[in-house]
């Protein structure tokens, strides 16, 4: 079969159309989809129909899938599918992970083994806000300077899940932490916080199927560069994300329902934009798929 891909920008992402993911696709149609997202990074399916079975279906024929560590986000009859909305049930209480990543990031990169691919299925779209943005991180390098790409050979970073633990990061100041239920801001004694430690990965990364090399550290996870002092880090790590998040190498995504997005983490950062109305919904389910260990 052949793929019917329409490029979505000059940057990154494609659409792929006439497909139907809830049904059996052959090892050639899949292979052919694993070379387009090699190419394009950010694969857009619409008008899919998908069940949570089909999701982790299609899911697991990229590798094997992750559990999020916020357990409290996961569905309880499938565990590897993580609940992004913000609707709320009888007692007022969110019922998923209302706003996850509203900061720049790659899904998982503070894991041993981050992750290599998310798959996002759009169950409920607002008419406002709610759109995604995802960044090329093979450009954000092939951009950077020669003194600044000698300046970073050989650096390593640390990323840790813990957003107390980010110096660069704070809750919006609108946001009384009362109101924090079911957001990234809200407080958690320890017991109840994510058993994630920090890891340390290169900073710049090399693709284990292209070779490419890519800038890999994003400002929601990464905390601080080894070896260098406080200032030193923060100052190298802020002029690179200007370089990871430049409007040259972002593709903006407007959703619409029924849409499966699948996204290569180690080569892209992405970001929710929110803006989503309180009286409209937008409900998504993520999965997640194990990658490798980071190598320069």
């Amino acid at each position: 079969m052949e793929l019917d891909i329409r490029p979505l920008s000059k940057s990154l992402a494609a659409e792929i159309g006439n497909i139907d993911l809830a049904k059996p696709i052959s090892e050639e149609t899949f292979a052919a989809l694993r070379h387009a997202w090699y190419q394009y990074l950010v694969l857009i399916f619409p008008d899919q129909k998908l069940s949570k079975e089909n999701h982790m279906a299609f899911s697991r024929r990229w590798g094997e899938l992750e559990i999020h560590p916020a357990k409290e986000f996961i569905l309880e009859d499938c565990p590897e599918i993580l609940h992004l909305t913000n609707r709320r049930d009888a007692d007022g209480n969110f019922i998923g992970l209302r706003d996850g990543g509203s900061i720049w990031h790659s899904d998982l990169s503070y894991m041993t083994h981050p992750s290599s691919g998310s798959l996002l299925y759009a169950i409920e779209v607002p008419q406002d806000g709610g759109d995604t943005e995802w960044a090329n991180m093979y450009l954000a390098y092939d951009a950077l300077p020669k003194r600044l790409e000698d300046r970073i050979f050989g650096l390593k970073a640390v990323h840790q899940f813990d957003i107390e633990r980010n110096p660069r990061v704070a809750p919006p100041k609108d946001l009384p932490m009362e109101n924090a239920r079911g957001s990234i801001w809200e407080k958690r004694p320890a017991h109840k916080k994510p058993l994630t430690k920090a890891v340390v990965h290169p900073i710049v990364r090399s693709h284990p199927e292209t070779g490419r090399r890519a800038l890999y550290v994003n400002r929601r996870f990464t905390t601080h560069v080894l070896d260098l002092s406080e200032y030193e880090s923060e100052d190298l790590l802020m002029e690179l994300f200007d370089y990871a998040e430049a409007p040259a190498h972002i593709y903006h995504h407007r959703w619409n329902k029924d849409q499966l997005v699948i996204w290569d983490n180690r080569c892209t950062i992405h970001l929710a934009c929110g803006g989503v109305p309180a009286n409209q919904f937008r409900t998504m389910h993520r999965t997640s798929v194990r990658g490798e260990v980071p190598v320069a």
